[in-house]
């Protein structure tokens, strides 16, 4: 972490972080719904849709791991959190020690100790570059996951009477997944200076 980063700054990105990894849960958890939705209607449809099915399946794997990797990333900004909150909590100390040793030079050296102990405190939240790993693994999963449901499409065209459905379902998953791809940007944007 940039050690000119505030306490109170690194409690806002926290905040932020917390924001929208929630926003990509929730997409998680509906691609999970629309994955087990689809393969309800490939079974319906039969033999002709097992690909579908197939796919859909892998489709629910693929937004459990993105949930997982949001998971990772808010233990990651909780860590920052605490961190946050012991930096702020150290930089409010220093600013009264100082205000203290500006009275006259026999305390600024009474006090010199304890401040630089406090300065010693406000050096906060080393694990930074996780974050970048985290989101990395996170468009992967989600450049992955935009490939299986182009494969759908495919899949939908062989699917019997339920391949204008699934056909659909299969454009669905990839709007879902799509409209996660800019959360990962403004995460990746809140996380850069952290690194």
């Amino acid at each position: 972490m940039d050690p000119h980063i505030s306490g109170v700054s690194a409690l806002q990105q926290s905040v932020l972080i917390h924001e929208e990894v929630k926003k990509v849960v929730v997409s998680c958890f509906e691609i999970n719904l629309m994955g087990l939705n689809a393969i309800i209607l490939a079974k319906k449809a039969g033999v002709h849709a097992r690909g579908f099915g197939v796919i859909s399946g892998e489709l629910r794997s693929l937004s459990l791991a993105l949930q997982a990797e949001m998971h990772r990333l808010g233990l990651l900004a909780q860590e920052l959190l605490n961190s946050a909150t012991t930096r702020l909590q150290a930089e409010r100390r220093l600013a009264r020690l100082t205000d203290a040793a500006a009275f006259s030079a026999e305390v600024a050296e009474l006090l010199a100790p304890a401040m630089e102990k406090t300065r010693n405190k406000m050096v906060v939240f080393k694990e930074g570059s996780k974050f970048g790993e985290c989101l990395d693994d996170a468009y992967q999963t989600c450049t992955f996951g935009l490939v299986l449901a182009r494969s759908a499409r495919i899949e939908s065209a062989y699917s019997g009477e339920l391949r204008t459905i699934l056909a659909e379902l299969s454009e669905e998953f990839a709007q879902k997944i799509t409209t996660v791809l800019p959360r990962l940007d403004a995460l990746r944007q809140i996380t850069q200076n952290l690194a």
